[in-house]
């Protein structure tokens, strides 16, 4: 712990004292709580955080990526599946890319928020690709 007892934020001009706090990161509609230790007010202002302070945050932010990376990865190829398209055709009609699919399955980029939207609409409701491909 640091021999500093108490500083002051550079904006707000309130005392801080290292405490923790439970903050939660959230990544493209997931969430994690995490316990950071930072220099806080007493109150629930803003606080700062120095060196490692953020590692926690930066861990969470870390895991949830993966976590979205590994789920549009699955999500895009179970719906490309179920609607018996290749990965091209899908990628043509949903995203209008000819190699946006190859890529959401292998891991190497993930859809847009509207896109992976679309994606759990169409894995809850398989039949609205017909209605897609008419439109």
């Amino acid at each position: 712990m640091s021999a500093i007892k108490t500083m002051f934020h550079p904006e707000t001009g309130a005392a801080l004292h290292r405490a923790r706090r439970v903050e939660t990161v959230s990544y493209m509609g997931m969430s994690k709580v995490v316990e950071i230790e930072g220099w806080f007010p007493e109150d629930d202002g803003d606080g700062i955080l120095m060196g490692a302070d953020s590692a926690p945050l930066d861990a969470a932010l870390s895991d949830l990526k993966a976590a979205y990376r590994a789920e549009t990865q699955a999500l895009a190829k179970r719906v490309r599946q179920s609607a018996g398209l290749s990965q091209r055709d899908a990628s043509l009609l949903l995203t209008g890319s000819p190699n946006s699919f190859s890529k959401y399955e292998r891991g190497i980029a993930q859809p847009s928020w509207p896109t992976f939207v679309l994606l759990k609409l169409l894995a809850h409701q398989p039949k609205l690709i017909e209605t897609i491909k008419t439109v």
